[in-house]
């Protein structure tokens, strides 16, 4: 016979890859983690974690067993589920979320949950696309708000889309563009533009201002980049150039000095989701958080996520 924690934990130790990794995020001492690990092991009769071979890799009968435990962790979860009613959902949810999203959308999720479910403790992280796949592939998050595009590079990942956001270009009051009640991008090709990204990386990476300019053949100087919306909203403010940002971007910051102008021409769009991983049971937490944010209205000028994006 073999305990469920001891299952539980063996499959922490594979999702972070280390025995180190998986005691810091299930807050265990390493010797524990390595004991729950030897009595599994013990219990099964059969080495399941190669010990010489680095990175972490399994055995034989660690990969056929790794599919079966998945299911059964799951299976108990879902016993938890019927077991306690969902007001009684506490403990921790971790989840990513990009800036604008965490700003304009996301506080509302946070004081839903926070009314249904008083003892849920939620913590956010913030990031880029790249950092937000970090984090819910090493498991430091359980689910993330992130642009459907650029595609994660780990095929485990799923989403459920959530809206659809256009395109703006930010001006400073009194700027020449600021005549026109609309931006055409041939007006932008002489313009010092400034978008949200890194500009040590290739534009198609995922950084979808620049790509969507860079596919309607507006080309961008080297280094007007930003990280951060407000950072680009100062930026434009003191005159340096305009901004290309997503719509949601607006919402959240300060908009005196500054006037925006939807874009005519380009067709080029931010989707948003909902993200989580496909190989690993959903908490309970987890699952109301999506079913909080798929109920939510759509962002202030945002819609549906068409079904072929």
């Amino acid at each position: 016979m073999f305990e469920l924690v001891w299952l539980r934990t063996w499959v922490e130790v594979v999702d972070a890859g280390g025995f180190s990794k998986a005691a810091e995020a299930i807050h265990l001492s390493q010797p524990r983690v390595s004991a729950h690990i030897a009595n599994l092991e013990r219990s099964l009769g059969c080495i399941l974690i190669e010990r010489r071979i680095r990175p972490l890799a399994l055995t034989e009968e660690g990969r056929a067993l790794l599919p079966k435990a998945r299911a059964v962790l799951s299976a108990a979860e879902d016993l938890a589920d019927v077991r306690h009613a969902r007001e009684t959902l506490t403990g921790s949810l971790r989840i990513a979320s990009f800036a604008s999203a965490s700003a304009v959308f996301l506080p509302g999720i946070l004081v839903s949950l926070r009314d249904k479910y008083p003892g849920l403790d939620v913590s956010v992280f913030d990031g880029d696309v790249q950092s937000i796949e970090s984090a819910l592939g090493d498991r430091r998050v359980s689910v993330a708000l992130r642009p459907l595009r650029p595609e994660p590079a780990d095929r485990t990942f799923t989403f459920r889309p959530l809206w659809r956001e256009p395109f703006v270009v930010l001006l400073p009051t009194g700027h020449d563009l600021c005549k026109h009640d609309s931006i055409a991008l041939a007006q932008l090709a002489d313009a010092h533009v400034i978008t949200i990204g890194n500009p040590l990386l290739d534009s198609y990476l995922g950084y979808e201002a620049e790509a969507a300019l860079h596919a309607a053949f507006v080309e961008i100087p080297v280094g007007t980049v930003s990280h951060q919306p407000t950072t680009l909203a100062s930026t434009v403010r003191a005159g340096l150039g305009v901004g290309v940002v997503n719509r949601l971007a607006v919402d959240m910051i300060r908009m005196d000095g500054l006037e925006v102008r939807p874009i005519t021409d380009l067709h080029r769009f931010r989707d948003v989701g909902v993200w989580w991983h496909t190989e690993r049971p959903l908490s309970r937490a987890s699952r109301a958080f999506i079913e909080a944010v798929l109920d939510a209205p759509i962002p202030v000028g945002g819609a549906p996520v068409p079904t072929f994006a």
